[in-house]
């Protein structure tokens, strides 16, 4: 039986909030923004000041150049936009603009980051995001 990308995109969401709530300990789930469905803006998750756009996809290797724009649309200022996104037979890849990491950095330079490799971003860098969410009564 065929499942369609809307069902399959949300199942990735889903898969995403999981694996974030597990590995960053966290005690809010990281649940999807069910508006986002009907507002065009709005990212697929946040986790304090970052905007999760999921994308998961059968082939292919690289993100289409639409879905940073998403994500981008949807990040506020003062926020961070993060593209995740995977292929099939592919690991979960991150990207992120390389300024986030590093001020220096020009602000259109994107890098791309393996899943764990995110993970530890957050936890070293970003630990300010970890408890903006779990002290948020809306998650």
């Amino acid at each position: 039986m065929a499942i369609n990308s809307r069902t399959k995109g949300a199942n990735f969401e889903r898969e995403i909030g999981n694996l974030l709530q597990e590995a960053l300990s966290l005690k809010n789930p990281v649940r999807r923004i069910l508006e986002q469905t009907r507002t065009k803006e709005l990212p697929d998750l946040k986790l304090g000041r970052w905007c999760l756009e999921c994308k998961r996809y059968g082939a292919g290797s690289e993100p289409l150049d639409d879905w940073w724009e998403q994500v981008v649309n949807a990040t506020g200022e003062n926020e961070f936009s993060a593209l995740i996104y995977k292929f099939n037979r592919r690991p979960i890849k991150v990207r992120i603009l390389a300024s986030t990491l590093n001020s220096q950095l020009p602000a259109n330079i994107k890098v791309d980051l393996l899943w764990d490799d995110f993970l530890v971003v957050l936890k070293e860098r970003f630990q300010e995001d970890i408890l903006i969410h779990e002290s948020s009564p809306t998650n």
